[in-house]
């Protein structure tokens, strides 16, 4: 039974993972063009004129050469450079965007890959090359969008390039473009405690407001990943709707957009990796948002390899803030922003931003199982100042924890397998007797009385109470900022990355054939020796698993091992059930009796 439960453990993760990469592939989610008339920027710039030649000026703009460059308003380039206790990020006023950004610290004081001065989020060269954070987007008007983002602001009353906060300060950073017409200020007030700051757009022509979305990305997140996988994926775009959360990933954005998703309320929505978030909340919630993909070549180790730039357009209200988080994916740090930013309900806040990827469907209960877990191995790590050693410590515990369970489940087993020789007994007469032949009845019932003495679910449904947990673990494991690039022992040099030498697989593999070859079961030679493959597949799909789930499963194991070697010692196997007509009458009781005694 046990092997048939990790044959089913095993189908069901290949199945998940096969399935929604299936879907992603050969069935993207459907999205909604926008409406023909609609003309909005893509990540590498603002949307020209369709119907225009390459390189042609805007239709607006080219009737009246003259008028617009007077309408511009006249600044020298300028980049401000702000730094907190945690971030350091880059403005640049020829279009007042966002150009870099990078995180330093966490929340604790802790660095951030501190070798390298702290994981940089949005990249500069990206910026330039693709498109920067908080480019506007004016529907129906490409012209006036393109000299929006292509404009040099003022920056009002603030003479120094170079900012430091405090962590009990604010700054507000304002650019203003000023026109014969044209109104557009830009407003971003940061503080000096946390990832979140606000901004306030406004853009009016003749005083009228107009109506503008800003740009979110592209690709937010570590700049330094530059190859993905089921354990680290691409940056993806994450919304919520109502109390739901949506994700669409590359493969679903095909082209560079704008692919508009028309759903209400959208409370906020976001650019995000495995481990970090850029979400802008609105003032009000949105009807509709809008996502792009840039595809380009980029030469990675020598090889070629086509990159997707996702970005989500969300729309502002004119004069009133949005808020901003730009940081790492951790539970309370989100928890915390999510009721400033007034979405501190149970669901559909920024807490949900973490993926739990093809176990998304359990989050309800993975949710408040993974932040007990983390926070449990938080609170060891706080002893062991390693969180590899903290992972060993916590899952000792938790197989200590259910040690009473696998002794109810390797006892019903044992039972079990006694019961195998007579049930198969029962089985083959029944079928020499005709399913109408009263005899037929009395061997149903000493088969269920069997079933009932040697239930085989019940040594199932331990390692079925056991599953939350596992998972849970898992997902903390894989997701959890707290683990990424946490050392271990030697050469385990990052908790979130493979083991690069597969010791750690192959020493997985190892001890679950051990605990194969110790644990009861009801399977036969040929299921027995099919079983012995499991751990053969299991290791070489972890090849590739951070080095911090390989070394749970594997401590797992071995705990696993210590305690069914003393269960088999304190609860040895029954002996098997006597077959054929040893247990039919007490006559042939009696004859078998009395042929053995005078056989001694």
């Amino acid at each position: 039974m046990q092997k048939r439960f990790i044959l089913f453990l095993a189908l069901s993760a290949a199945i998940f993972l096969g399935w929604q990469f299936f879907l992603q592939k050969y069935f993207p989610e459907p999205v909604t063009p926008p409406p023909a008339q609609e003309s909005v920027v893509s990540p590498a710039g603002p949307t020209a004129d369709p119907t225009a030649a390459p390189g042609a000026e805007p239709a607006a703009l080219a009737q009246n050469p003259d008028t617009a460059a007077a309408e511009t308003t006249v600044a020298e380039l300028r980049e401000i450079r702000i730094q907190s206790d945690f971030w350091v990020g880059r403005l640049l006023n020829e279009g007042a965007v966002l150009t870099e950004w990078t995180v330093t610290h966490f929340t604790d004081g802790k660095a951030v890959d501190a070798q390298a001065g702290g994981v940089n989020l949005i990249s500069p060269i990206t910026s330039r090359e693709i498109g920067a954070a908080f480019r506007l987007v004016i529907p129906g008007d490409a012209a006036l969008e393109k000299l929006l983002n292509t404009a040099r602001y003022e920056v009002e009353d603030l003479p120094e390039n170079d900012i430091r906060l405090g962590r009990d300060e604010q700054r507000e950073i304002s650019f203003v473009y000023r026109g014969r017409d044209i109104y557009a200020r830009k407003s971003l007030v940061f503080n000096g405690s946390g990832y979140d700051f606000d901004l306030k757009i406004e853009v009016a022509r003749s005083g009228q407001p107009v109506e503008a979305f800003v740009i979110v990305g592209p690709n937010f997140g570590d700049q330094t990943v530059t190859e993905y996988s089921t354990y680290r994926p691409a940056p993806q775009v994450s919304y919520a709707v109502g109390a739901s959360v949506s994700r669409d990933y590359s493969s679903s954005v095909q082209g560079p957009g704008p692919y508009t998703i028309a759903a209400a309320p959208i409370r906020w929505a976001s650019i995000d990796d495995n481990y970090f978030a850029m979400a802008l909340v609105p003032a009000r919630p949105a009807t509709a948002i809008s996502l792009f993909n840039t595809r380009r070549s980029e030469n990675i180790n020598g090889k070629s390899v086509e990159r997707d730039y996702l970005a989500v357009a969300v729309p502002v209200v004119n004069g009133q803030a949005s808020h901003v988080y730009a940081g790492p994916k951790d539970m309370e740090t989100l928890a915390r922003v999510s009721e400033k930013f007034g979405l501190g309900d149970a669901s559909g806040n920024l807490e949900d931003i973490v993926s739990y990827g093809w176990l998304s469907f359990l989050s309800l209960i993975l949710k408040p199982l993974a932040q007990f877990m983390l926070k449990s191995l938080l609170a060891i790590n706080e002893y062991t100042h390693n969180y590899g050693w903290a992972i060993v410590v916590l899952t000792i515990v938790l197989n200590m924890f259910f040690f009473p369970l696998r002794w109810k489940s390797s006892v019903a087993m044992r039972k079990t397998a006694a019961m195998q020789p007579k049930m198969k007994d029962l089985q083959e007469r029944m079928k020499k007797i005709d399913k109408n032949d009263p005899r037929m009845l009395e061997l149903q019932r000493e088969q269920m009385q069997l079933m009932k003495e040697g239930n085989p679910l019940m040594g199932c449904l331990p390692l079925f109470l056991q599953m939350p947990f596992f998972l849970a673990v898992f997902t903390i494991l894989t997701i959890s900022i707290e683990v990424r690039h946490a050392p271990f022992i030697a050469w385990i040099k990052d908790l979130s990355s493979p083991d690069p030498y597969f010791i750690l697989p192959v020493a997985m593999c190892a001890s679950m054939i051990i605990q194969q070859a110790l644990t009861p079961t009801t399977a036969d030679p040929m299921q027995k020796r099919i079983g012995y493959l499991m751990p053969l597949i299991f290791a070489y799909f972890l090849t590739s698993a951070p080095a911090g789930l390989v070394l749970y499963w594997m401590v797992g194991n071995l705990v696993g091992i210590g305690q069914q070697f003393v269960i088999n010692r304190l609860n040895p196997p029954p002996k098997p059930a006597a077959t054929n007509n040893s247990s039919s009458s007490p006559a042939a009781k009696g004859k078998k009796t009395k042929a053995e005694m005078a056989r001694s």
